[in-house]
């Protein structure tokens, strides 16, 4: 992995793990992580389509994660409460 896909990788995940709602975080770390390991072999122009979708995917889930803190949900029981 290039120092751009990992840079791309890590910034994606990152944003994943802001959104507030249990199951779309899930989603989407599970989302990213597929994502990335489906495409790891690909190689010169493939590899930079890929790289150019992955940060249209970026912009998209940061307006997510917005989206999501504007009309926040309620917890999940999924998720542990702080105390």
């Amino acid at each position: 992995m290039t120092s751009t896909q990992l840079s791309l990788f890590r910034t994606l995940l990152r944003e994943a793990k802001k959104m507030n709602d249990y199951n779309f975080r899930s989603y989407a770390v599970r989302r990213v992580k597929t994502g990335f390991n489906a495409n790891r072999n690909l190689q010169g122009e493939e590899a930079t389509a890929a790289i150019t979708e992955g940060v249209k995917q970026l912009e998209v889930l940061k307006r997510q994660v917005v989206l999501g803190q504007l009309y926040p949900s309620e917890h999940s029981v999924m998720e542990s409460r702080k105390m």
